[in-house]
């Protein structure tokens, strides 16, 4: 059963606050997502973490978007517990990874070769550390503000994603999230999108946070506040719809994304007394799969991933905790994956929403790989 949501019944005074640093590694690095032994030699653009906290007089709710491959749920657990000692943890915070492959292995199945990790530990706790300043300058920028939601679509004719398996299942949908000031200047922007940041390949050896980078450059001039980008059901396999890795395509996916986003963001609809609302559920998901399991024996993936489960009868059974959530803004409804969720599951979810605007935010909290419905399995 979910946990119990805590909403309120009064009219909100709501307040807002969004910031970014940068957490581009500033020394080579192993590159992650497509193949090992694969180590940078250089800096297309930055990688950022993004953040922005919305609150409405009952409780705090954090955004935290890092232009990363994945985010493990100890890392989450090590930012989370380093906002609690600063004391500036929200409420909640939702941390999210959008997965672009042209960034440092922050996972460990990337490395020089495939028995040794490629996550360099000191780059790590640099990271963890950014992305606590980062929640704290949120937190200090908390002002009054207003949300506007919109949502639009991408066409399969504008050639920008593609699902390289099943070609005509794929969440076109495009989602904003829009904080501004009383006066309607911009504070924040949350963009919700479905495709793998991997215009880039693996011939690639330069940094980048790939198409987001287009987003990022891009809306935060023209809107003059923090842009955040978190991605959706990706899973198996949405990709850029492109015939080359260049950087020149990165721009013309980035750019038509932009122009989606400015035109949504224009005729976003105001919400009214927005209430917050925040639902949580943990779980321990089995762990079957052999390769998972020798990961972890050869220390590719820490033990601490994993725990042991006692008293029942089958005790060699391995689960990974885990956590999902369900988070209402207005007339939004927020649900995450702790991973790469394919589009069947995100769409039984995002369907099942009785909410005007439906979001999926995939690789939030946790990066557990795949994520399929029973019959894919």
């Amino acid at each position: 059963m979910l946990l119990a949501p805590i909403i309120s019944d009064n009219p909100t005074k709501l307040q807002a606050g969004a910031a970014k640093r940068i957490i581009t590694p500033q020394s080579s690095v192993y590159l992650a997502g497509w193949s090992s032994n694969r180590k940078s030699e250089g800096i297309h653009d930055a990688l950022f973490a993004r953040c922005f906290l919305i609150d409405d007089g009952q409780i705090q709710i954090g955004f935290l978007s890092l232009d990363l491959l994945g985010v493990t749920r100890l890392q989450n657990m090590e930012i989370q517990e380093l906002c609690r000692e600063k004391g500036v943890l929200p409420d909640h915070l939702i941390i999210t990874a959008t997965h672009q492959h042209s960034g440092p292995d922050t996972i460990g199945l990337w490395g020089p070769d495939e028995t040794t990790s490629g996550v360099d530990p000191e780059y790590i706790e640099w990271v963890c550390q950014q992305s606590v300043d980062t929640v704290a300058d949120a937190k200090k920028r908390i002002q009054p503000a207003k949300i506007s939601l919109a949502m639009t679509s991408i066409g399969q004719a504008d050639r920008i994603s593609i699902n390289h398996r099943e070609p005509n299942l794929i969440d076109r949908d495009l989602g904003l999230i829009k904080v501004d000031r009383p006066d309607g200047t911009n504070i924040g922007l949350l963009v919700n999108f479905t495709m793998h940041p991997e215009v880039m390949r693996s011939d690639s050896r330069l940094l980048t946070a790939d198409f987001p980078s287009v987003i990022y450059r891009q809306c935060d001039a023209k809107l003059r506040g923090v842009t955040l980008f978190v991605n959706g059901a990706l899973g198996g396999m949405i990709s850029p719809d492109r015939t080359e890795g260049t950087f020149e395509q990165v721009e013309r996916i980035g750019s038509f994304l932009v122009e989606k986003i400015l035109n949504g963001a224009e005729t976003a609809v105001l919400q009214k007394n927005v209430r917050l609302d925040h639902r949580s559920k943990k779980l321990h998901v089995p762990l079957q799969n052999p390769q998972f399991l020798s990961a972890i024996e050869v220390g590719l993936l820490p033990k601490e991933m994993a725990i042991q489960r006692e008293n029942i009868p089958d005790n060699n059974m391995v689960l990974i905790p885990t956590v999902v959530r369900l988070i209402q803004i207005g007339e939004a409804k927020i649900a995450t994956y702790p991973g790469e969720v394919l589009p069947k599951p995100g769409f039984q979810v995002k369907n099942a929403m009785d909410a005007k605007y439906r979001f999926i935010f995939g690789l939030a909290d946790d990066e557990l790989g795949y994520i399929l419905d029973d019959r894919n399995f």
